[in-house]
């Protein structure tokens, strides 16, 4: 941890905790010493990117990927599959998820006030009868069903990924991070996707979430609102010759 770390500040950071019970983490500003809390970035040589996300000095991932410099959304967040998932780098260190439903109710949170675009989440059926009653006017739509003692819910917004998304900077970004036998038949199913919606292609079609597990990875990433320098890298991975 040299330095050239940049911090994007994001309100989905989870917040530090107070008093004593946690001890910090390694990971420190390099000038100071102040404990890091967020996401950093930093250059790499050859249009690569370097990412940590950081809880009270705990990094919950860290990965490389290609710069991608002309997309941006505030529905994309590298915290989006860190929250989502309970990421953590090393299992053993404290996180932030107090409890094995954290994460379903972070996402339940997350899909509400417009922080990704899809997710499926499970919780008690009274906690569900209260995310229904609160997703009414805010463009979701979802389909539930229970799911042993919780209700599973699978929701999505209503809008087009052209009115959410500017695909045509996330199609040239693709195009310029991967070779061309890789991303252009990611890109081609980004530009198929311009007039679809999270909503009506993977919540209410018949099949809903067995169509979105066979999507192509940059449309899948971009929907759950996960990072595409973060999608690129796993497209390049699952590519190399095992």
């Amino acid at each position: 941890m040299a330095d050239a770390w940049i911090l994007h500040p994001d309100y989905r950071t989870p917040q530090v905790p107070t008093g004593t019970s946690v001890a910090p983490g390694p990971w420190r500003h390099p000038d100071g010493g102040q404990i890091m809390n967020g996401t950093y970035r930093r250059p790499l040589p050859e249009h690569q990117v370097e990412v940590v996300t950081v809880w009270y000095g705990h990094a919950l991932s860290h990965w490389y990927g290609p710069r991608m410099p002309r997309f941006t959304n505030p529905m994309v967040s590298a915290w989006n599959p860190v929250l989502a998932q309970g990421l953590t780098v090393d299992p053993r260190s404290p996180s932030p998820y107090r409890d094995e439903l954290w994460c379903d109710r972070w996402i339940a949170e997350a899909l509400l006030y417009g922080r990704k675009p899809y997710g499926t989440f499970a919780l008690p059926a009274e906690d569900a009868l209260r995310w229904f009653a609160r997703s009414g006017g805010t463009g979701l739509v979802y389909h539930a069903r229970a799911d042993g003692e919780l209700i599973r819910v699978v929701a999505g917004t209503a809008e087009r990924y052209a009115q959410l998304f500017d695909l045509d900077a996330l199609i040239s970004d693709y195009l310029e991070a991967l070779p061309a036998e890789l991303a252009e038949p990611q890109a081609a199913a980004l530009d198929a996707h311009r007039l679809r919606s999270p909503a009506l292609h993977y919540v209410l079609t018949e099949g809903a979430e067995t169509h979105f597990a066979q999507a192509p990875l940059a449309v899948r990433g971009l929907t759950l609102g996960y990072p595409p320098h973060e999608t690129a890298a796993r497209i390049a991975a699952e590519a190399r010759p095992s």
